[in-house]
């Protein structure tokens, strides 16, 4: 099927951008459909860590930077090769943290700012050659620490961040393309936004929604609330627009899409402490439907998850972590709009952990790595993975 979707670019013209989407009923190719044929083993990176950058490019997942236990920023870049089964160790040019993840072109990995050891936001974009093995360098055009990056294909934005400045959100955006050249333009949302950086190969387009925004940008004081802003990215042309409000703001949701569905589930509400509780985790999920482009009905995860690991694998979007309740997985299929029923309770997750990081090689292994386990007393360097390939 096709849909057409009416956006303007980042020249303010208007373009046309054709949505694809997959055939209902069929598995992913590549993918293993059956999730309790999916096969788990262990792994560990190089050093303890947590709050690791993670992205993958061809069949390689690289995990980098982050924070060791005494609290000082790692350079360390741990890679795996998934058609090797092998590790390497790479490094960074300079240690830190908070750093934002993605990829371009089928060919390059980016690491983009973060925070350096003086705590300030950096335009250091570290780059590694998926065909070469090199390293090099690129800045962008606006410092950020913890920025998100949108792997469009073709381009990367770099989007949003913290500041440093007294609107401590920013809503830079620096597109990097497959020549590892900058251009820059800004979100069209009213209010500085860390959102959540969502993509969908299928339909060509992500969203940057949710998260927390300040409503009083620029002012002595801040004003930090749940973000119901939501801005569509065409990956075709580069273009960006406001679109449909999130339904239900919250803090510490996460997501992913598959097929046209961008799953956004969890988080956290506080309240007053008195007449409801200071904090309140959700199991909620919000389901954005490319073809219609509006948030449709609201489903629910098994359990209530507060910043959990979310990640596409195949037709499914999986939700790890962010609860102490379970160490299953919460599955949502694509295919049919609906979570899968698990009495089984796997795959499962062997640790629980809080503050790790979560990539998806190939569309279908699974990796969680890194975090702090025992409530946050520990970084770990415990890897897990949950291979879904065919091959």
């Amino acid at each position: 099927m096709q849909y057409i979707l009416l956006s303007r670019n980042i020249a303010g013209l208007l373009v046309l951008t054709v949505l694809l989407f997959a055939v209902p009923g069929l598995a992913a190719p590549g993918v293993i459909d059956d999730i309790y044929d999916w096969v788990f083993s262990g792994a560990m990176l190089s050093e303890p860590r947590s709050s690791v950058a993670a992205t993958s490019v061809g069949n390689i997942a690289l995990f980098a930077g982050g924070r060791l236990q005494n609290g000082s920023y790692s350079d360390v870049v741990d890679i795996y090769n998934r058609k090797s089964k092998t590790w390497t160790v790479s490094r960074l040019s300079v240690a830190r943290s908070e750093i934002g993840a993605g990829s371009v072109g089928n060919r390059y990995a980016l690491f983009a700012g973060g925070f350096d050891s003086s705590f300030k936001p950096m335009t250091l974009v570290d780059v590694f050659d998926a065909q070469t093995g090199q390293w090099s360098q690129i800045q962008l055009n606006t410092p950020r620490a913890a920025p998100r990056l949108l792997d469009l294909g073709s381009v990367v934005a770099v989007v949003g961040g913290l500041s440093g400045d007294l609107q401590y959100l920013s809503k830079a955006v620096d597109y990097v393309d497959a020549n590892l050249t900058v251009h820059s333009t800004s979100l069209p949302s009213e209010y500085p936004q860390l959102g959540l950086p969502i993509f969908d190969s299928t339909s060509g387009i992500g969203l940057y929604t949710a998260g927390y925004q300040n409503s009083r940008p620029g002012e002595r004081f801040n004003d930090f609330e749940p973000s119901n802003q939501t801005t569509i990215f065409a990956a075709a042309s580069a273009s960006l627009v406001a679109g449909p409000l999130f339904p239900y703001p919250r803090w510490g949701s996460g997501g992913a899409a598959a097929n046209g569905m961008f799953v956004v589930g969890g988080g956290h509400m506080f309240g007053d402490g008195s007449s409801e509780p200071l904090t309140t985790v959700t199991d909620r999920a919000d389901v954005f439907h490319a073809q219609t482009q509006q948030w449709g009905q609201a489903l629910t995860l098994s359990v209530p998850r507060d910043y959990p690991l979310v990640q596409t694998v195949g037709d499914y979007v999986v939700f790890l972590a962010g609860t102490q309740a379970t160490k299953a997985l919460d599955i949502f299929d694509s295919r049919t709009g609906t979570f899968i029923v698990n009495p089984r309770h796997t795959p499962a997750l062997y640790t629980l952990r809080d503050d790790a990081a979560a990539v998806t090689v190939d569309g279908c292994l699974l990796m969680v790595a890194g975090g702090t386990v025992y409530q946050g007393r520990n970084a770990t360097a415990s890897v897990e993975i949950f291979d879904a390939c065919k091959s």
